[in-house]
Order: structure tokens, then C-alpha cells, then sequence
């Protein structure tokens, strides 16, 4: 299974309708962060997620909405008796400010943390996954991730009852790549076994229309981008952010199944009629018909 909750979905300043950016992966019970704006161990909390249980955060970039969560949470973790070490990634100079985060007041760590920085196309392994970070274009150095599946093999089995199999034990020793006989006949992997692409989530933080979201972004099954403001915002170029409609694009241009528009600016709020978030959702759909405009705590399963 892997389960996407938004945590936070406003951008720069909480709202009251949104806290600061944070979206928490579960993958086969693995509990991952990418992004830790300030309030998420409160969000955290809230939905039941049990944070004791996270043990990698991501950091997209060092603007404060993006990080400012993550000194709170560690020291909770702390004194709810962590032991387990905590991986952190992020960019350049993630160890740097990090470190100089977690020297702020008097506190003792019960637990490790470890901390990796990353670059353009830097993979860390998971058990059954990679992230790999890429490249964005913001006004300091930022990257976003790719959280993607391993290759997974499944059984045809309409394949499978033509050579008369129905047993688990044969099924399964064809999907670890054995050749079997059965009722006298010699069955190879490849007469039954489908092997299919791992799903695959795309992150990515803040940026401005960017080719290497849509490079890093082919056929993902999610992609969650940054749509701070509608087209009609001037200095867009200047902030470093990207439109609903410049989501939209990427997602069409790499062929994603479904986008998720997020980072949004508080200038758009519910019950404000120039200012309607849906006025994002629309533009965006003009382009990219399966588009979402998140919300803090929207959940769904990619399938």
C-alpha cells in the first residue's frame, strides 16, 4: 500500500483553512516526510499518523515554511524516548543549517540523526523503493523527489491454467525466476509471470516551470506540484513559483495519470469570490483534465 496525506498546503504563511506545507507518505507501513513546515507534528497528531514511526524526512529546500516543523518534532521525538536513528536528506548545506537548528536551547537527543545531502539525480534505496531527488528552479538551491516503487511480478493466470497450475508453491517459484515442471511439462517464468512498473510518486517543492520536473516526472501515477498562484500574478518569474496552468503543462508533457496542485497562496481563501482557491482547479483543468486542488488532510491510496 502506499497511502499520501497533505498536511499542509498553503504556501509561505498558514492560513486558517491550511497549515505550512508537509505531505506524509506510508509505504508498507513506512512512515515518510517530505517537507516539515511549521505545525506538522501538531497535524501529525491529529490524524493518529504516529509520528514515533516516521524515519525519513525530506527536505525540499531551507525557506522556513518548508523546514520550521522539524526542531519541534525531533525534540518530541526525544522525549517520548526515541532510540531509532532519524535519516534526514535535503540539499546543499542541509547538514549546516541542521545542525545549527538542533544547537537552539538547552536540549539532549535521546536518538541519532543521520543526514544526507543530495543532488540532481542522487538515489537513496528504501526496503522495496528509491527516492531520487532532481533539480528545481527557485531562488535558492531546492530540489523535489521521486518516490518510486521496485518493478513488481504478478501471475497471468489465465496463462497459468492452460499448463493446468493453481498451487501458490509453483506460482511462487516461477516468480523468483525458477523454471519448474509440472505434469510433465517444462514451464519457464516468462510462460506466466507479468512483470509490472512500481508506482510512482513525484514531489515537487517550490519551483518555477521547470523541463526537469517533466523529465523526472514521465508516467509517474502522482504528481504533486507546486501551483502558488493563477496566471494573472505578474512578478510570478520573480518569486519562483509556478501556476496552476504551469503545473498543468508539466503534467501533460509527462503523461502523469493524476496531478495535485499544492503550495497554494493565501490570497486564495474559500469564501472569497476573487480570490476562490477553485479559480486554480480551473485553470488547470483547462490543460490537465485529472487534476485535484489539495486541501490539508486530503488522503487517497495510489493504487
Amino acid at each position: 500500500m502506499i497511502k499520501v496525506k497533505f498536511l499542509g498546503t498553503t504556501a509561505s504563511i498558514p492560513t486558517r483553512e491550511r497549515n505550512l506545507p508537509s505531505v506524509f507518505v506510508m509505504f508498507k507501513g513506512e512512515r515518510i516526510l517530505f517537507d516539515c513546515g511549521e505545525g506538522t507534528q501538531r497535524q501529525l497528531m491529529g490524524q493518529g499518523l504516529k509520528f514515533m514511526k516516521i524515519n525519513k524526512i525530506f527536505i525540499t529546500h531551507w525557506h522556513a515554511d518548508h523546514f520550521a516543523g522539524i526542531l519541534g518534532l525531533i525534540q518530541t521525538m526525544s522525549l517520548e524516548g526515541r532510540k531509532e536513528p532519524l535519516y534526514v536528506y535535503g540539499p546543499k548545506r542541509t547538514s549546516e543549517f541542521l545542525e545549527q537548528l538542533l544547537t537552539i536551547g538547552y536540549f539532549n537527543r535521546s536518538f541519532k540523526i543521520e543526514i544526507t545531502e543530495m543532488d540532481d539525480s542522487f538515489s537513496i534505496e528504501g526496503d522495496g523503493y528509491t527516492v531520487t531527488a532532481f533539480s528545481v528552479t527557485h531562488r535558492i538551491p531546492s530540489l523535489g523527489y521521486v518516490l518510486e516503487e521496485e518493478p513488481r511480478s504478478r501471475a497471468n493466470m489465465q496463462k497459468a491454467k492452460k499448463f493446468g497450475l493453481d498451487t501458490s508453491p509453483m506460482i511462487g517459484k516461477l516468480k523468483a525466476g525458477k523454471t519448474i515442471t509440472f505434469k510433465g511439462k517444462t514451464i519457464k517464468p516468462e510462460d506466466v509471470i507479468e512483470h509490472l512498473p512500481g508506482r510512482k510518486i513525484v514531489y515537487t517543492g517550490d519551483t518555477k516551470y521547470d523541463p526537469n520536473v517533466i523529465k523526472h516526472a514521465k508516467d509517474a501515477d502522482l504528481l504533486i506540484h507546486d501551483s502558488t498562484f493563477a496566471s494573472n500574478k505578474d512578478d510570478i518569474d520573480e518569486i519562483g513559483h509556478s501556476t496552476a496552468k504551469d503545473a498543468a503543462t508539466v503534467a501533460k508533457k509527462a503523461n502523469v495519470k493524476l496531478l495535485v496542485l499544492t503550495h497554494i497562496s493565501r490570497r486564495y481563501q474559500e469564501g472569497k469570490d476573487s480570490t476562490d482557491p477553485k479559480i486554480l482547479l480551473d485553470e488547470a483543468k483547462k490543460v490537465f483534465k485529472n487534476t485535484i486542488l489539495a486541501h490539508d488532510f486530503l488522503e487517497f491510496e495510489v493504487k
